[in-house]
């Protein structure tokens, strides 16, 4: 059999009744496209497989694990079996808009130079309910093509159900290293070392937001900070283009920072408080601007304080905040 231009691949695992819905998307893009979809079953202990045998189509393909492997091999296979000239991965819980590839697949004819093409997404509960509109505070509302690596090594804003990318931009960044806790934001850090990239200012796509999201689960396990400093560490410790490798050095104080900046918050938000106190420190060692916003002053202070104390605090710093003089009243 000839080679799909377009191949999905959907990593599955105990998200059985999320899956019709994302299935649904692929099946139900707008217009006549040659796409396969592989979905690898990691083993899952719901209906997930029962599910993917309703789908009686022969462009889906199920590659079954009869023990857990975990999304590192789950991912890597999927895309090692990809065959199409370009490849979409995307969660089962989440689901493509129908001009998804309508939208996105022209713009590389348009840059031969882009190997990854991506939309804005939109948040979606549980339910399926709306939850906002739209994601997008990187382009404001406008199309963007170049490189976005540094970018990028600040804050992962591409949505993964929204891209799509050349294969051979996939292979160039696999395998995914093992133990790492997320493969998302590695292959959009990976991909820009090579590739410029291009941004369309639609929604493309709707990510689901609940409580057993995977990236809410390695922030309280603990997993996602050795996996940020490892793709950090590997970025800035190897050369690149010298136009690359000179934009990149000069934000490395700011992009660690930054990220410790968004750990710290995280753990905060978990209530692991002495984890949010280091990571808060770690930030303002590499920049200490970091340390000047009064959010962070705050919520810095609060990890020596119990619940309701640092409640307190922050009605109290808000009442300040609240009753100062605006410019009209100087």
């Amino acid at each position: 059999m000839p080679a799909p231009l377009i191949s999905f691949v959907v990593p599955c695992y105990n998200y059985g009744r999320y899956l019709p819905d994302c299935l649904n998307s692929i099946f139900n893009q707008e217009g006549s496209w040659d796409f396969e979809i592989i979905a690898v079953d990691d083993a899952s202990t719901d209906n997930t497989l029962e599910v993917l045998e309703r789908f009686r189509d022969p462009r889906l393909r199920i590659l079954r694990h009869h023990e857990n492997h975990g999304h590192v091999v789950t991912v890597n296979e999927g895309l090692g079996a990809a065959q199409g000239e370009f490849v979409a991965r995307i969660d089962p819980d989440d689901r493509y808009r129908p001009d998804f590839l309508k939208t996105l697949l022209p713009k590389f004819g348009q840059h031969p130079d882009a190997g990854l093409v991506y939309g804005d997404a939109a948040i979606i509960n549980e339910h399926g309910d709306i939850q906002a509109t739209g994601t997008d505070q990187v382009h404001l509302g406008a199309d963007f093509k170049g490189n976005e690596l540094c970018a990028l090594l600040t804050e992962n804003f591409i949505c993964a159900p929204t891209a799509i990318a050349r294969r051979n931009a996939w292979l160039e960044a696999m395998p995914i290293p093992e133990k790492l806790a997320f493969n998302d934001w590695y292959f959009n850090v990976m991909m820009a070392r090579r590739h410029d990239f291009c941004y369309v200012h639609h929604v493309v796509a709707d990510y689901r937001v609940h409580s057993a999201n995977h990236h809410a689960k390695i922030v309280t396990n603990k997993s996602e900070e050795p996996s940020i400093r490892y793709v950090l560490d590997l970025v800035f410790q190897s050369k690149d283009r010298p136009e690359i490798e000179r934009q990149k050095q000069k934000v490395r104080g700011r992009v660690y920072s930054a990220q410790y900046l968004t750990l710290a918050n995280k753990y905060f938000g978990a209530g692991l408080r002495a984890d949010a106190r280091r990571c808060y420190r770690e930030a303002v060692t590499f920049s200490p601007a970091a340390g000047f916003s009064l959010t962070t002053l705050r919520r810095f202070a609060a990890t020596f304080l119990e619940p309701p104390t640092y409640r307190a605090l922050k009605n109290v710093t808000s009442n300040l905040y609240l009753s100062r003089p605006t410019r009209s009243q100087k």
